[in-house]
């Protein structure tokens, strides 16, 4: 949150106004003011547990909390009479709850050899409690502009970071449709095939996605929307171990992150071709060709049925929309940290008045496992709210690293 939040904020230019029978730039309020805005307030409250066994070879831990914030800062959607769409209130109240464990001890201690370890996890379930006078709040995450009027959902009872859009459900086929009418140069549904139209603003055709009715009402419309992501991870973690015989020492440090979704911004917008001339992604190489050889659309359902066989996505939707496919698998296990290191003989180094000299090599971000299509699976490019985590949207991949160093101590 910025500060001043509660001030009225202009920007010079920003405006158009007709003087003296010409147009000319002005001032504008940004955003509606709210004097009465206060701090969000937390308390917190938490159990733990201590425990040290085996003359301290083992040492565990777990920690239970629970928090609730009360005066939540959010974006409430007002009236458009007002001149604004959003309002900054203090509004509802969240709780979190979640157990924090850790293991750590001597797995190994032998006369030149000694290996440590420890591994800890995390479980948080987040929750909204209330959000005053309304239900729940569409929120925009911004990526694609005004394009995708809302793309989250925070609702009483649920968690904040979840995804709202429509399902996806493939693509229409030639299998879908009656016949094509060239008078009115317009495609006939099958009798029950749900239509998109509504949807997606254009008519239906072969080749163009199709989302699920959801609701069964042979309309694909806003109603059908729903959840289809939560950015919120089950568990997150990591496991720490450490090694030293004679002179050498080793580290190697992984962490995970287990059932969140990302919401892959990238693949919508380069499946789309909105823009001219637009990259688009490798896997539209196999995408429904709506024209011949020759350049002519296709209009005979068998001649598209025949030449689309092996179609294995739609063709470009020509303007954004949020749907499950753009939602994926965030899990990971990252080997993140690896260090080995070699310190000299005390008898060698005391000869030229040292007390410590150690080479080591240390060698960052290594390698990701995981299932995301994306460069970078812990991402969040779009921070301006705290109702819109988990958005793909040009993130920049992580930089490897090697570090080469030496420690010297007199």
């Amino acid at each position: 949150m910025s500060d001043f939040l509660f001030s009225q904020y202009f920007q010079a230019g920003g405006g158009q106004y007709a003087l003296n029978k010409a147009i000319v730039l002005g001032t504008i309020a940004t955003s509606l003011p709210n004097p009465n805005l206060k701090w969000e307030t937390t308390v917190a409250r938490n159990i733990g547990l201590d425990l040290s066994l085996f003359n301290n070879r083992v040492q565990f831990t777990a920690d239970v909390y629970r928090n609730n914030t009360r005066d939540l800062l959010v974006d409430v959607p007002i009236t458009p009479t007002s001149g604004y769409s959003t309002q900054l209130r203090n509004i509802g109240e969240t709780s979190n709850r979640g157990l924090e464990l850790q293991l750590s001890g001597t797995v190994l201690q032998a006369k030149e050899f000694t290996w440590t370890g420890s591994f800890n996890a995390s479980f948080n379930r987040g929750r909204i409690e209330s959000l005053g006078p309304i239900g729940s709040i569409l929120s925009n995450s911004g990526w694609a502009s005004t394009a995708i009027s809302s793309d989250y959902i925070a609702r009483v009872g649920d968690p904040v970071g979840l995804m709202y859009g429509y399902v996806t459900d493939g693509f229409y086929t030639a299998a879908d449709f009656k016949s094509y009418n060239a008078a009115t140069k317009a495609w006939v549904l099958q009798d029950g095939v749900a239509s998109d139209a509504t949807a997606q603003g254009q008519p239906v055709a072969p080749g163009i996605i199709k989302f699920k009715d959801v609701n069964g009402d042979g309309v694909v419309n806003s109603l059908d929307q729903t959840v289809i992501g939560n950015a919120n991870p089950k568990m997150t973690g990591g496991f720490n171990q450490q090694f030293t015989y004679k002179g050498f020492d080793a580290s190697i440090f992984l962490n995970f992150v287990l059932g969140n979704d990302v919401y892959n911004a990238n693949k919508l917008e380069y499946t789309s071709a909105v823009a001219p001339y637009s990259n688009m992604l490798a896997s539209m190489n196999g995408r429904y060709r709506t024209i011949d050889a020759n350049g002519a659309p296709i209009t005979d359902l068998a001649t598209s049925a025949q030449v689309n066989q092996n179609a294995t996505i739609w063709q470009p939707t020509r303007q954004l929309l949020f749907h499950s496919w753009g939602v994926e698998n965030g899990s990971f296990l990252r080997l993140n940290n690896i260090t080995v290191g070699y310190s000299l003989p005390k008898a060698l180094i005391a000869k030229i008045k040292l007390t410590q000299a150690r080479v080591y090599v240390t060698a960052n971000n290594i390698y990701t496992f995981t299932g995301y299509s994306g460069y970078d699976p812990e991402v969040n490019t779009r921070r301006s709210s705290p109702l819109t985590p988990g958005v793909d949207y040009g993130g920049y991949p992580r930089s490897r690293l090697m570090l080469f160093g030496v420690n010297l101590s007199l």
